[in-house]
């Protein structure tokens, strides 16, 4: 539609063009191009088309706006009645005034006076179009449907667009609402670190305090944008990741990878976080052993993530516990990456893995 807006006035004004050259250049007048009197009669043809050049933008712009669209049939039709029976009397008057200007042919004897009722004698300018009333009438219905078709298909796209603009804002309104839950949940994680480390009276817990300040400019900043650069998206979970080693044991480990043009791509912002909180959260244990594996490999237009922990039985979910944040994750997905993403989970006794891949666009 906006492109139709945008060449509107040209669209309209070579239809006109056409609409009135159109007789000329296909109708004779007594088997010669023009008729003797051309001037009278091409002034009686604009002043004619301009009539109904006038009823079809206030059919496009009043009448259908006003009173078809809301119902209101009989006015409406009282109204293009009452304009078509104006055009024909003008159109007879100018057709009249036309004839009386004609000048007679050569070796032809001029036309009788007017009988004395006044009235001229009927007769077709054209020779093979009809009385000028029919001509007159034809025109007057093909301009409303030609103006009620603009008025129809004007209003079906802007219906359309509409919807499309409030389905929109409503998924905006979403993402925005999920994009808040998945920011609590993370601060919480973050300050019962730091509790941690504080209670342990760690020389970490400073610089934990600096990390979360970076963790929290990042979420504050950057989760409002649509896109983020998928560099900036993983220098955010490294510093997720350092925060978290601060509480390891010699008990645990945690690998962070990533391959491939990582700079060359971006991505929708915390789409990754809460697989990874979900890691540190239940795949660490004070005294048994525990890798956590997460990272990235990324492709032409291609990126897979995963994350594995280790699984323990004091430290299992709750049920719906866990199921929050990617619930959320595959929401944002559906919303953003429609038929371009695949999530996968896999369990077993001792190991919980996610896997997520992605198409990208350079």
């Amino acid at each position: 539609m906006k492109y139709l807006e945008r060449y509107n006035g040209w669209l309209h004004l070579i239809g006109w063009v056409v609409y009135i050259a159109s007789p000329l250049l296909f109708f004779s007048f007594s088997n010669t191009w023009f008729p003797p009197n051309f001037g009278s009669f091409l002034l009686s043809k604009l002043a004619g088309d301009a009539l109904l050049i006038a009823f079809f933008y206030l059919n496009l712009q009043r009448l259908i706006p006003n009173l078809l669209s809301k119902k209101n049939v009989i006015a409406y039709v009282g109204a293009v009645a009452g304009a078509l029976l104006i055009y024909l009397i003008a159109n007879d008057l100018l057709m009249q005034w036309w004839r009386m200007s004609r000048p007679p042919m050569l070796g032809q004897v001029p036309p009788p006076m007017p009988p004395p009722s006044g009235r001229m004698p009927v007769r077709p300018p054209f020779g093979a179009i009809g009385p000028p009333q029919i001509t007159a009438f034809l025109s007057f219905c093909l301009i409303t449907l030609a103006s009620s078709m603009i008025a129809l298909v004007r209003d079906r796209l802007r219906e359309r667009e509409e919807k499309q603009q409030i389905q929109l804002e409503k998924i905006a309104a979403e993402l925005a609402v999920l994009k808040l839950q998945i920011s609590p949940h993370f601060l919480f994680n973050t300050l019962n670190n730091i509790r941690w480390l504080t209670r342990q009276k760690s020389d970490n817990a400073e610089e934990a305090v600096v990390k979360l300040s970076q963790l929290l400019r990042y979420v504050i900043y950057q989760a409002n944008h649509e896109r983020v650069p998928l560099a900036q998206e993983i220098e955010h979970l490294q510093h997720f990741i350092d925060l978290q080693k601060m509480r390891l044991t010699e008990q645990n480990s945690v690998s962070f990878v990533h391959e491939g043009a990582i700079e060359r791509y971006q991505i929708e912002p915390l789409l990754f976080l809460p697989f990874v909180e979900n890691a540190f959260k239940y795949g660490l244990h004070s005294q048994q052993k525990s890798d956590i594996v997460i990272g990235f490999r990324v492709g032409e237009n291609h990126l897979l993530f995963f994350a594995e922990n280790p699984i323990f039985e004091n430290n299992l979910p709750k049920e719906g516990a866990s199921g929050l944040g990617i619930k959320n994750v595959e929401r944002r997905l559906a919303l953003h990456y429609p038929q371009r993403h695949e999530l996968h989970i896999y369990t077993n006794a001792t190991t919980f893995r996610v896997e997520l891949s992605l198409e990208l666009a350079p």
